[in-house]
């Protein structure tokens, strides 16, 4: 299976009938609870910590946590493990490892995953895998708690429907950034 292949099949992924309990799972366990002890299934050890980093850079901390500071990292890892397929599961694996050595070794961290994210985008075929750890990183994040209610234009109470809203620097959901999507 080849890059192109894993892009094609991401849907399949959304499909799949272990997705949805590794969701409700991450849900019902993501009340800002302390996942330090997490044995990740999917990555190894050192892969896990660097993840970490990677999607902090992703998502960093701002008004709202960060991406790892609600537990981003244990969806990828149990998405990646429960939902994938052997062979989508070798090509991710083949692509975090230079993502990862050129992440622990770049000397500005946001210029390279920046860089990456282009060349994805771009549809290098080389970091094509970029595209589904930014996906799930941001599906993740915006189905935790504090992505939904804080991240998002939560209101606790519906009112009235706003079919245009005027936009400014502080609008949430509608925010500048670099990285593609």
């Amino acid at each position: 299976m080849n890059r192109r292949q894993l892009i094609g099949s991401l849907a399949a992924i959304s499909g799949h009938a272990m997705f949805s309990s590794v969701l409700t799972s991450f849900l019902s366990s993501c009340k800002n609870q302390d996942m330090s002890a997490y044995a990740p299934t999917f990555f190894s050890k050192e892969e896990y910590n660097s993840i970490i980093e990677i999607i902090d850079v992703i998502i960093p901390e701002t008004k709202t946590k960060s991406a790892s500071q609600v537990n981003t990292q244990v969806f990828l890892d149990q998405v990646f493990s429960q939902c994938m397929t052997r062979e989508e599961q070798a090509v991710l694996r083949a692509g975090l490892q230079p993502l990862i050595s050129g992440f622990n070794s770049a000397s500005d961290k946001l210029k390279y995953i920046t860089e990456v994210d282009k060349k994805a985008f771009d549809n290098d075929e080389n970091t094509a895998y970029f595209k589904t750890v930014k996906k799930f990183t941001m599906i993740g994040f915006f189905t935790s708690q504090e992505g939904e209610t804080k991240a998002g234009n939560y209101v606790k109470i519906p009112g009235d429907y706003k079919g245009e809203i005027h936009l400014d620097d502080n609008t949430l959901n509608y925010g500048k950034t670099f990285l593609q999507y």
